[in-house]
């Protein structure tokens, strides 16, 4: 299946779900959004250079990897609290002004 997607080259338009669109703020740069389309097309960075042509490190794809998790992980296990300090947490996380660190 994964060859189809390579094959026709979906991952250079994958329109990102809409309930998920809240990570187009954590991802700016065209590199980053190039990123999450495939990301969300292959579930993996495996071959991102090789099939976009886009050159960039692996260490720069598992940072990207690991902000992509975390901030569904954050955001879905908040979604399921139903708190109001949950609920905060998904404002924000949607809003773009979440942060990762600390």
């Amino acid at each position: 299946m994964q060859d189809l997607e390579f094959i026709s080259g979906r991952f250079f338009d994958y329109e990102i779900p809409k309930e998920k669109r809240y990570l187009l703020k954590y991802f700016k740069t065209d590199l980053q959004q190039a990123f999450l389309r495939y990301y969300f097309v292959f579930g993996n960075a495996t071959n991102f250079v090789d099939h976009t042509g886009i050159f960039c490190t692996d260490r720069i794809l598992w940072k990207l990897q690991a902000r992509c998790k975390r901030l569904i992980q954050i955001y879905d296990k908040a979604k399921m609290e139903l708190t109001e300090e949950s609920m905060m947490i998904v404002e924000r996380i949607e809003a773009g002004k979440f942060s990762l660190k600390g």
